[in-house]
């Protein structure tokens, strides 16, 4: 029987199945209550002195919400059907009307929001309506224009509505038909972002391998124009009718597919036009492995030399001088080289029994220069067994079942459908994880942290990672900050890394304290920050470089390099020019100080200036200040007050000394000028 009971009589059950969503959409809920009122009534039972309601638990949160917006008052009527029900069928009931509801279509949703549209309805009012936001009913509107076959397809689920979205692209019919035309029935037709590129692509640029394979000329007879302007040269110009260039192509590569498959013998060769195969490509197949050729008595001699060359190789880059980088070059080249040899001469492609030819196929894809050539990997469209025989020799059997399927008669599924399985499982477990904020926290922390206890040998399903970044050197350069952070390593509660199983890790880890998780996130975060330097330099250079955000970051944490790390011989001196070395010391005593061990041989100086910045030499109290103050500009953080000092200043480089750096005054250029003091 359906009641009005005042809505501060009523409270959600603890029965009520529904945990994981929370305040999800609530905001949006609450919205389309007020414009329409409540639709459907919610279902409680007697408590105490009010009722718990079992169904409607989102409609009570939305209600509590208006009242909270003062909307509503605190004894605002609410229909209720209210009954008696033990705590099991108060379950019961909540996790039918969960489970067992038709959720509006996607094409459904799309007619109802142009039906209002076309009567006057504005977006927001839609979308309150509705209990949407503004920017879904946009994206569902985006839908409604999309060429009628695409629309269709949509609508009977032949499309996902990632698709649908990829169509939506454009608003240009004749453009979704052209690319509906040519992919709804291959490979491509449920792949977005192939979809995406063939839409947007307005032209095709006269440097790819296409245009390459296609060639300009054939590309004009069939009625195809080229962009020019006055900064066009024939290399870079565009071709702006993509579909005639890939209309072509896609019949050459066909054709060059066709001829492969004849003089290879194999079962199949189909053409993908793109310089390797995507995965959609190959998901309903399966991936056939291929043994290497056993090398020859003569290769494998060979081999064994070349692999001694290598380690001779290697050998000599332990005897060069990191400085050296001509003699580094050469090893380098040399090593690339002499393993390239190796790598060709071993790595043999692998040979397919005569008796599998009729099952193995393979694709053709384009190389740089526009080439058909045959991709390596090699499928099958059944799933083949391997059997070894009494030698120990591996050889596949043509049955296309595995042990498995021989003995029970069940095909195996294919990889499509296990991949589309698998896709949502993970989306039902994204899901909840989205909606429990602490599993989600502990599981990042665990993911990046166990990564570096493992190296990654185990799986902990997520793309999270915090990697250790490229140090661009070759050894590692300790300082104080990097003993300290190994005594942070030491200091962390780590009891949990003790586990064989990544599931024991896992559950031990999320018993530590929340202190004891978040220092293993700061720890873990602390290693992955990438090196950078304190100027800007010119582009074109690999290493490292000035990062504003790092700058920020030292700013909030009131960094002072100068407490951390002080330059010495070793680490700084000995690896710059005199004329640097005599530039920073005017930089802190002033140009009479710098004269004054202009004379000096260059070892003496490295020495005397480590003395000077480390404050344990005899000088002034305002130059001994200056000094221990002092880091090199590419260890400085360039905090807000200093950035635009920092941006205008010249960074100090690193020259032989045989080439003299300038100060910034003619009477010290002149007093530090290389060719009038001692080297």
């Amino acid at each position: 029987m359906i009641q009005m009971i005042p809505l501060n009589k009523l409270s959600l059950s603890p029965n009520n199945v529904r945990k994981t969503d929370t305040d999800q959409l609530i905001a949006e809920f609450a919205d389309n209550i007020e414009t329409r009122g409540i639709l459907q009534n919610l279902v409680a039972v007697p408590s105490g002195k009010g009722y718990d309601v079992i169904v409607g638990g989102r409609r009570l949160r939305a209600l509590n919400l208006l009242k909270d917006r003062k909307a509503i008052k605190a004894n605002h009527p609410v229909p209720v059907a209210v009954m008696e029900a033990a705590s099991e069928e108060q379950a019961e009931i909540s996790l039918i009307e969960n489970v067992i509801r038709q959720q509006m279509t996607v094409a459904d949703e799309i007619r109802a929001y142009k039906f209002f549209i076309n009567e006057g309805s504005d977006l927001d009012a839609i979308a309150k309506r509705f209990g949407r936001t503004r920017r879904a009913v946009e994206g569902r509107l985006r839908l409604a224009d999309l060429a009628e076959p695409i629309f269709a397809a949509l609508e009977r689920n032949e499309i996902t509505l990632d698709v649908a979205k990829a169509y939506a692209t454009t608003s240009n019919h004749d453009r979704q038909t052209l690319v509906w035309d040519q992919v709804h029935d291959s490979w491509q037709g449920n792949n977005a972002d192939a979809i995406r590129r063939m839409i947007t692509t307005s032209s095709i640029n006269s440097t790819s391998p296409i245009a390459k394979l296609v060639t300009e000329e054939a590309y004009l007879a069939a009625g195809g124009r080229i962009e020019r302007d006055l900064f066009t040269t024939d290399e870079t110009a565009n071709w702006i009718d993509p579909e005639i260039a890939n209309k072509i192509a896609a019949e050459k590569i066909e054709a060059a597919a066709a001829a492969m498959a004849e003089e290879t013998g194999l079962a199949w060769v189909r053409p993908v036009l793109d310089k390797r195969v995507s995965h959609s490509a190959t998901e309903d197949l399966h991936y056939y492995h291929l043994p290497p050729a056993a090398l020859s008595d003569e290769e494998q001699a060979e081999a064994d030399a070349l692999l001694e060359q290598v380690r001779a190789i290697e050998a000599e880059f332990e005897t060069v001088d990191d400085e050296d980088e001509t003699a580094l070059e050469d090893l380098n080249e040399r090593w690339d080289q002499t393993t390239e040899k190796h790598r060709a001469l071993t790595n043999k492609p692998g040979h397919i029994p005569d008796d599998m030819k009729s099952l193995v196929g393979a694709f053709v894809i384009l190389d740089d220069d526009g080439n058909p050539v045959l991709d390596t990997s090699r499928y099958t469209e059944r799933p083949v067994q391997t059997k070894r025989g009494a030698s120990g020799a591996s050889g596949t059997s043509a049955t296309g079942e595995g042990d498995t399927a021989a003995d029970t008669g069940i095909k195996p599924l294919s990889e499509k459908l296990i991949a589309e399985l698998a896709i949502q499982r993970r989306d039902v477990l994204s899901l909840h994880l989205a909606n429990s904020p602490a599993v989600a926290m502990d599981y990042m922390i665990f993911a990046i942290a166990d990564r570096g206890i493992t190296y990654g040998v185990q799986s902990h399903g997520s793309t999270i990672a915090a990697p250790y970044p490229q140090t661009y050197c070759q050894t590692y350069p300790e300082s104080p900050a990097y003993t300290a952070m190994a005594d942070v390593k030491e200091n962390l509660e780590s009891g949990w890394t003790e586990h064989a199983t990544t599931v024991e890790r896992f559950d031990a880890f999320c018993l530590l304290t929340d202190d004891e998780k978040a220092a293993w996130l700061a720890f873990c975060v602390a290693r992955s920050v990438q090196p950078s330097i304190g100027v800007s330099r010119r582009s074109g250079h690999n290493g490292p470089e000035l990062n504003p955000l790092h700058d920020r970051i030292a700013e909030l944490l009131e960094i002072d390099v100068a407490r951390e790390w002080r330059p010495t011989a070793t680490n700084y001196f000995d690896r710059v020019s005199k004329a640097t070395i005599l530039a920073h010391v005017d930089e802190i005593g002033g140009k009479t100080m710098a004269t004054s061990y202009a004379s000096s041989k260059k070892a003496d100086l490295s020495a005397t200036a480590e003395k000077i910045f480390s404050g344990s030499t005899i000088v002034d109290a305002e130059v001994k200040e200056a000094a221990l103050a002092w880091v090199p500009e590419h260890m400085r953080f360039n905090t807000a007050a200093k950035a635009e000092e920092a941006s205008s200043e010249i960074p100090a480089t690193d020259e032989p000394d045989n080439e003299p750096e300038t100060p910034g005054d003619a009477e010290t250029d002149a007093a530090l000028d290389p060719e009038t003091v001692e080297a």
